[in-house]
């Protein structure tokens, strides 16, 4: 498959080439976020935090803004806190679908952000999109970690491939999955309330 990048066509990084190569979903490919993507990555915030939100006793226009806020917000402080990660628009034959922000480290492959939109959400592309993340990590032999927030579902993924909580900070849970440790189911481990 040929993976290009945003603007002019440059070239992926080899490692996010790699992970393309077993995913059965369509065509996948990864390009750099640009300005011009902002509207998408807000729509596919707010749809990260919809059933949160529908909880809210707020009106539409305040939510919307306040959503609006926390995006600008999580923006800002990924480009603080994760200064050399890769940023990038996750697109499904063509069509964006996603964003993959990772930080590869001399020791560790850190997922900073692996969202999808609604309609491809359950069809093993993020499975697809994280063991191929995990693959790398492991011809490193370095862990990946994430942080997932504690009622987000998709702790039910991380599970399942071997994730297990490590921590907890706040409302989240930093996870690890090791290649030194990664036949288990990653259930054992998570007792974290």
């Amino acid at each position: 498959m040929t993976t290009t990048g945003g603007a002019g066509g440059l070239p992926v990084h080899n490692s996010e080439t790699s992970m393309l190569s077993h995913i059965p979903k369509g065509q996948v490919t990864f390009r750099l976020i640009d300005n011009a993507d902002e509207p998408f990555l807000l729509d596919l915030y707010k749809s990260t935090r919809a059933e949160e939100m529908s909880y809210a006793v707020m009106s539409d226009g305040d939510k919307a803004h306040f959503l609006e806020g926390q995006f600008k917000m999580q923006s800002e402080g990924y480009a603080t806190a994760f200064l050399g990660a890769s940023h990038r628009i996750i697109q499904l034959d063509g069509m964006d679908v996603g964003r993959l922000i990772v930080l590869r480290a001399d020791d560790v492959l850190r997922i900073i952000d692996l969202s999808l939109i609604p309609s491809v959400r359950r069809r093993g592309l993020g499975g697809d999109i994280l063991r191929s993340l995990m693959n790398e990590a492991h011809g490193g032999k370095v862990p990946v970690r994430l942080a997932v927030e504690v009622h987000n579902p998709a702790i039910r993924l991380y599970l399942r491939h071997g994730f297990t909580a490590i921590e907890t900070r706040g409302n989240h849970y930093e996870m690890e999955w090791s290649p030194a440790h990664s036949r288990g189911s990653g259930t054992e481990k998570f007792q974290m309330a």
